[in-house]
């Protein structure tokens, strides 16, 4: 091959990948980043009480304040990690107050567009700019990915976390830089904050061991001793947390509200495989499968098999090296951790290892291009083609809940995503709560989550649960009913704060009134501002 044959070459592939990666930018957008939520039910922040719980967070950093949920005056450990939320912390800052809650979503679609971008640049700093295009198409068609980059979740936050940690731990056997080993350390130590099950993942660590150190045995001992304490510095926030709130690194926010599984050992179990690797093989063989997550945001489908088998055709093109076997074992290890989990039906739980696949489905395609129009290869060539078109649009596949059809295309429908046909009542009743009466002290009961209103209501107005029928009822340290729910109250008129009631609807007003604390002497009343959709009833004397 001339010189000018592969200039000519290079530049071609550049642009290739180029033009593909604009192809992917383009349906990001439309799947996306053009989604107006304002419109749609999802401000609501379902499902309940993740999304709730990262956005309370999430306003408790950005007031300066330790990562907590709010219910009543009271100040509270939160079940899911606070890194998540802290990601969060800049778009609180740049959004009006009136738009606050965007900040999950925007911080997802910011993160899934990172996302994209690195895995471009990754391969392009490899030289491989037409292999980076390819990747970037896969990653942004992948269901999963686009369907949570519009969610209020952590699934691409941890992912673009565990992503770059591959990335670097690649890097630094490849190059023979500990620095970028140390740094997957850290990244992997990060993901942890988000989301305690990357500690599944270590073993990616291990290629530390398989840098050279000629001559220095103890040296290199000590670099394989400092990769873990590196790791487990970055993990330290969390832990920390843990330790300050719960008097145990290892104890979290479910000992406190659901200590059930915990106690009995029971969050991680080789009981729960079958379940889960059922669930796994109903989406991969286009079957109806349990309601999750990505039904709330999408249509119910992480991935497609198209994309399955590419990456099963993917395996026959890797080479076995330290990393592979290393980065394999990471996978594997995540994978079974998934599938003995309790909640493993959930979705959402194996994005992060799909994300990681692209990187084995992308070897195929780059020979397949390359060899398009090579004699005695053409065949094979096309017929991977035919299958990363059809991994690219997401066909055949399943959309919505148990739904008959599998003629559906993935792509197709994310770039129609519609807005959803329920409005969002817990956000239009505390936006009209806090126009009306949200200028005074005050103490609102209501069925709408306490922690979702805390999070919206200023500091001098604070919610709570009607009785003992809330979200929030399995812990066995922290209790609230009837009795908490009185004494709220009279707390309230004793510190002359106007006490309220908050209902969604009229018919849920006349259905749930009679679960207000009654006290002698006072009377519930709605007051003038109430409408059909949200109504606000005030405790007043008998005698107005």
């Amino acid at each position: 091959m001339t010189e000018f044959s592969r200039r000519d070459l290079a530049t071609s592939s550049f642009f290739g990948g180029l033009l593909l990666l604009l192809c992917a930018l383009t349906f990001y957008y439309f799947a996306v980043l053009r989604i107006d939520y304002r419109k749609t039910s999802l401000v609501d922040l379902g499902p309940y009480p993740d999304a709730t719980e990262y956005f309370a967070q999430a306003k408790a950093l950005s007031k300066g304040r330790w990562p907590s949920i709010q219910i009543g005056f009271e100040k509270l450990p939160s079940r899911y990690p606070p890194g998540y939320p802290a990601l969060m912390v800049p778009w609180l800052k740049i959004l009006p107050q009136t738009h606050s809650v965007l900040a999950p979503f925007r911080t997802n679609q910011t993160i899934g567009l990172l996302l994209l971008l690195t895995v471009f640049t990754f391969y392009a700093y490899l030289a491989m700019p037409l292999t980076g295009g390819f990747a970037a198409l896969l990653v942004t068609t992948l269901p999963g990915f686009f369907t949570f980059c519009r969610s209020s979740l952590s699934e691409v936050s941890l992912s673009l976390f565990v992503v770059l940690a591959f990335m670097f731990c690649y890097l630094g056997l490849k190059e023979e830089r500990r620095w970028k080993t140390y740094l997957s350390a850290v990244l992997l130590g990060l993901s942890f904050n988000i989301r305690i099950q990357s500690l599944f993942f270590v073993p990616l660590l291990l290629p530390m061991a398989a840098l050279p150190m000629k001559g220095m045995p103890l040296r290199w001992l000590l670099h394989c001793a400092a990769v873990p304490v590196v790791f487990i510095l970055a993990a330290s926030p969390v832990l920390l947390l843990n330790t300050m709130e719960f008097h145990s690194p290892l104890k979290t926010g479910y000992d406190f509200w659901v200590p059930y599984p915990g106690e009995n050992h029971l969050f991680f179990s080789l009981r729960y495989v079958p379940t889960n690797a059922d669930e796994l093989w109903r989406q991969l063989t286009l079957q109806p499968h349990t309601y999750d997550a990505v039904n709330i945001f999408g249509t119910g489908t992480s991935f497609v098999p198209a994309f399955v088998l590419l990456s099963c055709v993917g395996v026959a093109f890797m080479r076995l090296n330290w990393f592979l076997c290393c980065a394999f074992l990471a996978w594997l290890s995540s994978l079974v951790a998934d599938l003995c989990f309790l909640f493993g039906k959930d979705g959402r739980l194996y994005l992060p290892l799909l994300i990681v696949l692209v990187g084995v489905a992308v070897l195929p395609v780059t020979w397949a291009a390359n060899n398009i129009f090579a004699w005695k290869r053409s065949i094979f060539a096309s017929a991977i083609l035919i299958l990363l078109g059809a991994a690219c649009l997401g066909y055949p596949s399943r959309s919505g809940f148990n739904t008959s059809g599998i003629d559906r295309s993935q792509a197709w429908d994310g770039v129609h995503f519609p807005s959803q046909p329920r409005k969002c009542k817990w956000f239009i009743a505390q936006a009209r709560f806090l126009n009306a009466l949200g200028r005074e002290p005050g103490i609102v009961l209501s069925d709408i989550d306490p922690v979702y209103l805390n999070a919206f209501f200023p500091d001098w107005i604070v919610a709570a649960p009607l009785d003992e029928k809330h979200h929030y009822g399995y812990s066995r340290i922290w209790r609230y009913a009837r009795p908490q729910a009185l004494a709220l109250v009279k707390r309230g008129l004793d510190e002359r704060h106007s006490v309220y009631a908050l209902f969604a609807s009229q018919k849920d007003m006349e259905k749930n009134k009679a679960r207000l604390p009654a006290l002698d002497g006072y009377e519930w009343a709605p007051v003038e501002t109430s409408t059909r959709d949200v109504v606000i009833v005030k405790l007043s004397t008998d005698n107005g």
